[in-house]
């Protein structure tokens, strides 16, 4: 066995031997064994190459997908909580949760001491005890709007405008950033992140001259930009580029000149100083907003480049729409040289000129308009340096407490064009009018002029559109040249001692293409006969020539007058007449008054056709038989007043839903009013407080809802002055406001239901 084993071990050893010895078997064998070699490798080098490709991809996709949460993170998903008093309007918590702040931690606290560090050192903040603040990231709400906006523009602004140092950067730099710090100071001031209605872009990416709405009247395909104005438009392809553009597309060129808020945009809070720093603007305009209040700061007076200045309320269909801004005028105003409107009626601004609190006026000598009316505190006297402003072209002082005469020295403004002295306690003369020649529109009324007017009264003032002298206690004529006034629109000179006739002559004269659409002379001592030239008057839509002492016959001309919405006759001599048939086609009245005009007979069924009717006064005449049902076609009537007449039969408007007051006292109607008291009248008087009974059937009313029950003994019961004279308003245009009554005041503008 073990020579077999040696025999074996020694066979291979040979073998081995015998292999590497012959050329011929090694070559074979080494050719075999490289190409087995091969192929293992190149299959080996292509699953390395997928394994590759595989890797690449996959770090590829890794790091797309970081850029993208990372980009989410910076400009989509900040922290909401922060955002949310920042005004981002971003509710989205569960992208917070996930994402985080997005925003680097380090970054963003250098950039905020920056920022802190430049406002203090160069005092461009006033608030001086920014530093002091808590962290708005800590805070339930901004305690500062210059802290706020400081963080704001720091951290959140994805603008990332340069933050500049306090000793080396360069005044352009400054510049821009102080014009976005500025405004976002003024939307943190005012209730920007909480109350405003519209944002108008502000603190969106854009530049700060992207900040601005377009809003369209209504009416009108013209649109106006409210915001920030610049001096210039951008220019955008798309309206889309307009809105995703994060970029300064003015290369930070561009300067704010106008600040101009949409009014009524629930501002609250004060206007910040700040808006200093917006050193090249011309225009501020901010109106409309009743809790805006405190002072105006001095340092707008730093404004040098200031043209416009308009805090107040821009329209006054209700005077309780308006700033509520106080004090005095800054004196530093005295530096608005180039201001050329200074606008600031409808505040609570005190002042008196008498002590010299509106000295500053003096140095505006560019000043063309100036507004202080509806400013209840602001008295004195009219100060003479008013008549150095000789470029100026509108006063308006309206109801404020100035008193005294209108100096000789107003002479002096001949370029004026509008004087708004209503409502104040002026006396004496209106001579000094007569020279101004370039005068449109006077508003004189509720002063106590006592003045006289004769055929020279404003008879230089040829360009006249707008006179109101009403309750100025002017004894005298209404002069015939008035009414050849070619550009004349409104006169008004009721509630005065006026007396003589209506010159019908000046009338015969009028072009029937003239301009006057509103002519009240109601409340004077006015005599004669209507003049039938009245009907040349075609353009009218108010006539109130109401108690006056006019006789005989109401002029059938008055019918030509088809634009009428307002018709008052009433109390005045006429003869005895049947409701005038001409009244039936003045299908555009709104208002018609023919009190104590002395009428008889029946009232026309026709009158149920004039369906505009809100106020119907039919009292106090001699007017017989039923009320016909055809008044209940009235949808729109307010008031309908029918007292002491000798009516009779039952009521029955129970449809009159608008119906606000209601006086049918002092006649001989019955029935019950219990479809009337479904709409709850708001002066309801009727014959219900008593009982009378004329051949078997009662002449009483069952009056559950009646404010006042009257009864045949008192012959005084309602005795109240019940003529709503129209009392045309020049704040409102001359459209009618309310109806005052001596019990009351209706309006109707307003849903008392």
């Amino acid at each position: 066995m073990p020579t077999n084993n040696d025999d074996d071990g020694a066979t291979i050893l040979d073998d081995g031997l015998s292999t590497c010895d012959d050329d011929n078997n090694f070559n074979e064998n080494s050719r075999n064994r490289t190409l087995t070699t091969s192929a293992d490798a190149a299959r080996q080098t292509a699953e390395a190459k997928r394994y590759h490709w595989f890797t690449c991809s996959l770090l590829f996709i890794s790091f797309f997908i970081s850029a993208l949460i990372a980009s989410v993170r910076i400009y989509v998903f900040p922290r909401q909580e922060q955002l949310s008093r920042l005004g981002s309007g971003n509710n989205d918590t569960t992208w917070n949760d996930i994402f985080g702040n997005g925003l680097e931690e380090k970054e963003n606290a250098l950039r905020l001491n920056q920022t802190l560090e430049y406002l203090i050192q160069t005092n461009a903040v006033v608030n001086s005890d920014v530093t002091l603040m808590k962290d708005i990231a800590e805070a339930d709400y901004i305690v500062s709007a210059q802290y706020g906006a400081a963080v704001w523009i720091a951290q959140y602004d994805k603008f990332r405008i340069a933050i500049p140092s306090p000793t080396t950067s360069s005044s352009h730099e400054e510049h821009q950033f102080l014009q976005r710090y500025a405004l976002a100071v003024l939307f943190f001031a005012t209730g920007g992140t909480e109350t405003w209605v519209y944002k108008m872009n502000f603190l969106s990416g854009l530049h700060e001259c992207g900040w601005y709405d377009l809003f369209m009247e209504e009416g009108s395909e013209e649109s106006f930009p409210f915001g920030v104005l610049c001096d210039g438009e951008p220019t955008y392809e798309t309206e889309e580029e307009k809105l995703e553009l994060e970029e300064d597309v003015w290369n930070g060129t561009r300067t704010v000149t106008a600040v101009v808020l949409f009014p009524m945009n629930n501002m609250w809070g004060s206007l910040p100083p700040e808006l200093h720093h917006l050193r090249y603007l011309k225009a501020l305009y901010i109106s409309e907003n009743e809790m805006l209040m405190g002072e105006i700061p001095f340092q707008y007076g730093w404004l040098k480049h200031l043209e416009f200045c308009t805090l107040f309320v821009l329209c006054v269909d209700s005077l309780n729409r308006r700033n509520n801004l106080s004090g005095k005028i800054p004196h530093s105003f005295s530096y608005l040289t180039k201001l050329r409107a200074l606008r600031l009626e409808v505040n609570r601004f005190s002042g008196d000129t008498v002590k010299g609190d509106f000295g500053f006026l003096k140095e505006m000598t560019s000043l063309e308009d100036l507004a202080l009316d509806y400013n209840a505190n602001i008295t004195g006297t009219l100060p003479e340096l008013i008549s150095d402003l000789s470029k100026l072209k509108a006063l308006s002082l309206s109801n404020t407490k100035i008193y005294g005469t209108l100096p000789s020295s107003l002479s002096r403004l001949t370029e004026l064009e509008a004087l708004f002295v209503d409502d104040c306690d002026f006396e004496g003369s209106v001579k000094v009018l007569e020279s101004m020649p370039n005068l449109t529109h006077v508003y004189l009324e509720d002063n106590s002029f006592n003045d006289t007017i004769d055929d020279t009264f404003l008879a230089n003032c040829t360009n006249l559109v707008h006179l109101d002298i009403s309750n100025c206690s002017f004894s005298g004529i209404v002069p015939g040249h008035l009414f050849n006034l070619s550009q004349l629109e409104v006169l008004d000179m009721s509630l005065n001692k006026l007396d003589g006739v209506l010159p019908a002559e000046a009338l015969s004269n009028v072009h029937e293409g003239n301009n006057l659409t509103f002519l009240s002379l109601h409340t004077n001592n006015i005599t004669g006969s209507i003049p039938t030239s009245i009907g040349r008057l075609k353009n009218l839509t108010v006539l109130d020539l109401s108690s006056n002492q006019f006789s005989g016959a109401i002029p059938s001309e008055v019918g030509d007058l088809s634009n009428l919405d307002i018709l008052f006759l009433g109390r005045n001599n006429f003869n005895e007449t049947p409701v005038p048939t001409w009244i039936r086609n003045m299908t555009s009245l709104t208002e018609l008054s023919l009190a104590n005009s002395s009428l008889t007979g029946n009232i026309p069924t026709w009158l149920g056709e004039l369906t505009q009717l809100m106020f119907l006064d039919l009292g106090g005449n001699e007017l017989t038989g039923t009320i016909p049902q055809s008044l209940s076609n009235l949808a729109q009537l307010m008031v309908l007043i029918l007292k002491s007449n000798k009516l009779e039969g039952e009521l029955g408007l129970g449809e009159l839903e608008k119906l606000e007051i209601l006086l049918i006292d002092d006649n001989s109607l019955s029935g019950n009013t219990d479809d009337m008291c479904v709409h709850e009248i708001t002066y309801f008087v009727a014959d219900c407080g008593g009982s009378r009974n004329v051949g078997g059937i009662d002449k009483e009313i069952e009056c559950s809802c009646c404010t006042l029950c009257c009864i045949d003994e008192n012959v005084t019961c309602n005795d109240s002055e019940w003529l709503g004279n129209h009392e045309g308003m020049w704040e409102t245009g001359y459209n009618r406001v309310k109806w005052e009554f001596e019990d009351g005041m209706i309006s109707p503008y307003v849903n008392y239901n």
